[in-house]
């Protein structure tokens, strides 16, 4: 019978006093002297998870439940007010007039929803509406507004009593007398200064199909600024980016999101700013995995989530640098325009609002980042894969294997720790049919949409009578391969060690590698299997981690500095005088710096003879 290496999730973590002793987390305190004359406890490698727990199934963090209806309409978004109530503005399309708005509201955190209010315009047509909830307690509406190919206009209206009526404000931008040159799409967005601002489509620029437009308000709406320039085609064209989005990031950056009509499928694009106003040139950054009008939200741990008309939904864990798809997805209705939004209910609930046809909210249970065992192994005997996110292709299992049955055709599944850098990974592989079977490494940002389409490194086996390494980036780049002997249905053990940027390439030989080779492309990422044009078994999947999470400590001149990898726990530094009493540990407010890869922090040298620090989940 196969053994199974047990994953150690929530209920098996160590205890705080727990922590100082396990020295697999490398938990021991050390002590030490900074200076002649002067006894320091210098720091505590206690690294307490005790609120990080347990995997979601089948993989990621959420675990769908119950839906609700909200009301009729195509078109929804939501605001939570300062009372806690929630609001959602949907679009109504009665027969033989023009379509509305109508308000609806939860005051029971959106288990159920009455109809609150509506907006109309005569003659004209409103749709897009969205909500902001003001400081003041104040709730503006805006939305598009228009008579088709003669006006168009981006109202503003004001609620001072939560959505029970409304009164209009001020207009952001009008298109009038430019014929079909249109204004879509609003908007809005509190800055951490207290500023508005607005972010819409905008066709009124000559030799640009479209560019996502900002304005700012200093008054609550009031009055707008001059038009900001947020994304644009460089030099001008026929690309539409549009159906923009905005959050605050727990760095304290901006993301906006959006899709650009006229690359792939009005593929979703992203774009980060330190203030919300000023913005990178060009089209922006791709996320993998979504299609068509984006809704991002960030969480208070720090976490991004993000959904579209792909109606999938992906978390990102590092600011928007990577993103990961969620399985399964809150509706599994595959691309619609069902203008999903996603949004943070309750503490750690989420909700998905889609129009399906009518208005319809899911609601996810939101679990913290795993934590991986090390080593971790996988040998499918449970015929499952539970925790691997799958990416194209066929998937089954027989005989406690894991099948990718990919000929003709192509795919992926990664599992693991997005912060993974060094250690060795290693498995087993079997390729039934002509092709290329393998492992990935250091991946991230993986899409359905190809073999390449990820950013990372692939070593396979080639029947043909090779091992190849190359590196993935939306396009394949060989970097070596070296000849093998690759039979079909004959198992090959397969070993790749990887140290910085230097990696080692097994075959069934662990004494001599195949290849060894020098790449600093990519830093950090998952692990996963992959087959192209083949059919392919994997087996006893496994990788050790080389370099786990530590705190570490380094004086310089007056000051400490600590440093830690970058991971997904939004980890603070904590400090305390004396580890047995009852002192709690009190959190430091300075979040630090990221760079390469790492955090760090740095104090002057404290003037107490003993100090204690840790680092601590959210």
């Amino acid at each position: 019978m196969k053994q199974r290496a047990p994953f150690r999730s929530a209920g098996g973590l160590p205890t705080q006093r727990e922590c100082w002793q396990e020295s697999s987390w490398g938990c021991r305190p050390g002590f030490g002297r900074l200076a002649s004359g002067v006894s320091l406890a210098l720091v505590t490698l206690a690294l307490c998870f005790a609120r990080l727990g347990a995997w979601a199934d089948p993989s990621g963090p959420l675990t769908w439940g119950a839906t609700v209806d909200v009301g009729s309409g195509g078109w929804g978004r939501m605001i939570a007010l300062t009372n806690g109530n929630w609001l959602c503005v949907s679009t109504l399309f009665p027969s033989g007039t023009k379509s509305h708005l109508a308000i609806y509201r939860s005051t029971d955190a959106c288990r159920t929803w009455t109809l609150l209010s509506k907006v109309a315009e005569d003659r004209r047509t409103l749709d897009n509406g969205e909500l902001v909830a003001l400081p003041d307690g104040a709730v503006l509406l805006t939305m598009r507004s228009l008579v088709n190919g003669v006006s168009y206009r981006l109202p503003v209206y004001r609620s001072a009593n939560r959505g029970q009526s409304w009164s209009h404000l001020s207009t952001v931008d009008s298109s009038e007398g430019l014929g079909s040159l249109g204004l879509w799409e609003p908007d809005f967005w509190v800055l951490d200064d207290g500023r508005l601002v607005v972010t819409y489509s905008n066709e009124k620029h000559g030799g640009y199909s479209q560019i996502i437009s900002e304005r700012v308000s200093t008054n609550h709406g009031a009055t707008w600024s001059d038009e900001i320039w947020a994304v644009s085609q460089p030099g001008g064209g026929a690309l539409r980016p549009g159906m923009s989005q905005m959050t605050r990031m727990g760095d304290g950056r901006y993301l906006l999101v959006y899709e650009v009509v006229g690359v792939g499928n009005a593929d979703v694009y992203g774009k980060t700013s330190a203030e919300g106003i000023t913005w990178p040139g060009g089209l922006g950054t791709p996320i993998p995995c979504h299609h068509c009008a984006p809704f991002v939200t960030s969480l208070p741990d720090g976490r991004l989530l993000l959904t579209s008309c792909e109606n999938q939904v992906s978390v990102s864990e590092d600011f928007a640098v990577s993103w990961q798809k969620i399985t399964p997805p809150a509706w599994e209705l595959g691309f619609a325009h069902t203008w999903p939004a996603v949004y943070g209910i309750r503490t750690n609930e989420v909700g998905v609002l889609v129009v399906h046809p009518t208005l319809k909210l899911r609601f996810g249970t939101l679990s913290p980042p795993p934590v991986w065992p090390n080593p971790f192994t996988q040998d499918f005997s449970g015929a499952n894969d539970t925790l691997w996110t799958r990416y194209g292709g066929n998937f089954a299992f027989s005989d406690g294997r894991y099948l990718l049955n990919n000929t003709n055709t192509f795919g992926k599944a990664l599992v693991g720790d997005g912060f993974w850098t060094d250690g060795t990974l290693e498995a087993d592989v079997l390729i039934a049919t002509p092709g290329n079977a393998g492992l990935m490494f250091r991946t991230t940002n993986p899409d359905d949409t190809g073999p390449d389409a990820a950013l990372g490194y692939y070593v396979g086996l080639d029947t043909a009578g090779a091992v190849v390494l190359g590196r993935m980036s939306n396009a394949w780049k060989l970097l070596a391969s070296a000849p093998a002997t690759v039979p079909t249905n004959t198992w090959h053990h397969l070993r790749i060690t990887i140290r910085g940027s230097n990696f080692g390439i097994y075959v069934d030989d662990m004494v001599q590698p195949k290849i060894t080779w020098t790449d600093g492309t990519f830093r950090r990422g998952q692990i996963g299997v992959r087959a192209f044009r083949c059919n392919a078994r994997f087996d006893n999947v496994t990788f050790t981690n080389a370099a786990p999470l530590r705190l570490g400590l380094q004086r310089e001149g007056g000051q400490l500095r600590f440093s830690w990898p970058q991971n997904a726990w939004n980890l603070r530094l904590c400090v305390t005088a004396d580890v047995e009493s009852r002192i709690p540990w009190m959190p430091l407010t300075n979040q630090g710096a990221l760079v390469d890869g790492e955090w760090r922090f740095s104090l002057p040298l404290p003037f107490v003879t003993r100090q204690f620090y840790r680092l601590e989940g959210p």
